[in-house]
C-alpha cells in the first residue's frame, strides 16, 4: 500500500499495516479454537447420553427381571424394556429422549435432537441387551463379548463399552 509521504522506491508495509494483519491472523485463530472445543462438547455430550440409557437399560433388566436393551442405527437408537417382546420403554425424561408418543426413542436427526445433530454411530453388534443380572447377552439370550459403541462427529470420535459378562458401561 502507498501512503503519501513516501519515498520513490520505499516499500514494504508500515506498522499499521502489519499490525492489521497480525490481528486478523489471530482472530481467524480464536475461532478455530473455539469451533473445535464446542464439536468435542457434543461428541462427549452424545456418548455421555448414550452411557447413561445403556446404564438405564441394564437397571430396568434387573428390575424387571427381564431382556432389555437398546437397538442402535447410524443416527440414534431405541430403548426397550422387553426386546424379545420388541416392548419400547417409556422415557423417563422429556426432550431428546422421547418421541410424540412418549417411548425412548433417541433420533439425532430430528428437532428435538438438534443439539446433536450431525454425529453418527457405528457399533459392534446391533443390539445391546442385558439380562436378568446384568449380563450383556443378544436378543436370544447367548452372553456376549465386549461390545463397543462409537460416536462419530466433527469433534472426533469417543467410544463406549459394554464389557463382557460384568455389562460395566464405560468410555
Amino acid at each position: 500500500m502507498w501512503l503519501k509521504g513516501r519515498l520513490k522506491g520505499e516499500c514494504g508495509f508500515t506498522l499499521i499495516e502489519t499490525m492489521l494483519i497480525v490481528a486478523i491472523l489471530a482472530m481467524l485463530a480464536v475461532a478455530l479454537v473455539i469451533k473445535n472445543p464446542i464439536e468435542r462438547m457434543k461428541v462427549n455430550a452424545a456418548s455421555g447420553k448414550i452411557k447413561a440409557d445403556l446404564r438405564y437399560a441394564r437397571k430396568l433388566a434387573v428390575s424387571t427381571q427381564d431382556r432389555a436393551g437398546i437397538t442402535f442405527n447410524a443416527n440414534g437408537y431405541s430403548v426397550y424394556a422387553d426386546i424379545v417382546a420388541a416392548t419400547l420403554a417409556n422415557s423417563p425424561a422429556e426432550g431428546c429422549s422421547s418421541d410424540a408418543s412418549g417411548d425412548f426413542v433417541v433420533d439425532f436427526t430430528a428437532p428435538r435432537c438438534s443439539e446433536l445433530s450431525g454425529l453418527t454411530l457405528s457399533f459392534s453388534a446391533a443390539t445391546a441387551a442385558f439380562d436378568s443380572l446384568g449380563s450383556p447377552v443378544d436378543a436370544a439370550g447367548a452372553a456376549l463379548g465386549t461390545q463397543t459403541v462409537d460416536v462419530t462427529g466433527p469433534g472426533g470420535t469417543k467410544t463406549v463399552t459394554i464389557e463382557a459378562q460384568t455389562g460395566r458401561v464405560s468410555n
